[in-house]
């Protein structure tokens, strides 16, 4: 004997408190109480241009192989409140010395701002070709970029 249930939509009231289930907590679209194991980010491809175009709605990890000198790096859906990252792994396609300039950064479509470096020190990539960088844009609001890179993986 076998049966079907068809349901086109259900529809669930919940607490001021939102819905617990085994001690993690969902609530106005945030989870507490939840640890995370055994998961996986999603590696957006980025494509090679002079304009980098990143949109955090498709993943907040990211690669690029650099095939030309980037002048600008434009965010898209970066959250206004609270506090979003993108890391990009870049690589230096078989030419090598492709630069990023970190000074035309958009966030969301504002204006240009130059993402923040420690010591104000700026970026500069590795040159070999094939050289392999991680940088990492930090986002508090939605706000101008905190960078951090760790550079020259061999």
């Amino acid at each position: 004997m076998s049966s079907e249930l068809k349901v086109d939509t259900i529809s669930e009231k919940t607490s001021a408190n939102g819905v617990a289930i085994d001690s993690v907590t969902l609530k106005d679209g945030a989870v507490v109480g939840a640890a995370f194991t055994d998961y996986v980010e999603t590696d957006v491809a980025v494509t090679s241009a002079t304009t980098l175009a990143i949109d955090l709605a498709n993943g907040n990890t990211g690669s690029v192989t650099l095939a030309h000198n980037v002048t600008d790096i434009d965010f898209t859906n970066v959250p206004s409140n609270g506090v979003a990252s993108f890391t990009l792994k870049i690589t230096q396609d078989g030419t090598g010395s492709r630069t990023m300039a970190i000074n035309a950064v958009t966030v969301n479509g504002g204006s240009h701002v130059t993402a923040k470096t420690p010591g104000g020190a700026g970026l500069t990539l590795s040159t070999a070709a094939s050289s392999i960088d991680l940088v990492t844009f930090l986002f508090y609001d939605a706000g101008t970029p905190l960078l951090n890179s760790l550079l020259a993986f061999s």
